[in-house]
């Protein structure tokens, strides 16, 4: 049973960061581009891809990580690594749901209408920095999750 809490909680974990990351580099590169309908099409799958990866990693890697904790013999207090490892995580879930989804829905919605029209207003480029400055931030907090899970310094 403990394997098959370890793996939920491992592929949570894949799906999450590998999400995070790819996301980054899609709408990056759509950015780039300067094609309207390549950056408005970018900006939907980046939010869904949320919906469909990140938000199920999310629920994984609680159910198998705290799963795996009520079963331990021994008390959970004063592993540090892992306290600080939560304390990250939730860190990092709070930037997402407080910023990023918010810029997303922004984004998204300049993103279509500036495809209509045939130019970007001015707040998507706002709102872009705001989506990647953050956004780095709320992915380099479960890399170091990651590396303490595995480490457990």
């Amino acid at each position: 049973m403990y394997a098959v809490m370890k793996f939920i909680h491992v592929f949570g974990v894949v799906l999450f960061v590998g999400n995070i990351i790819t996301a980054a580099l899609w709408k990056t590169r759509a950015d780039r581009s300067g094609d309207l309908a390549t950056v408005a099409f970018a900006q939907r799958t980046v939010a869904a891809a949320d919906r469909v990866f990140t938000v199920p990693g999310i629920v994984l890697i609680l159910l198998g990580g705290y799963a795996m904790a009520f079963r331990r013999p021994f008390p959970l207090r004063g592993l540090h690594w892992l306290e600080w490892g939560q304390g990250l995580f939730y860190l990092s879930a709070l930037i997402w749901l407080f910023v990023m989804v918010p810029a997303q829905r922004r984004l998204v919605a300049l993103s279509e209408a500036g495809r209509l029209t045939g130019s970007l207003d001015p707040e998507f480029a706002r709102v872009s920095r705001r989506w990647a400055m953050w956004g780095g931030i709320a992915t380099l907090l479960p890399l170091i999750v990651l590396y303490m899970m595995i480490t457990k310094p």
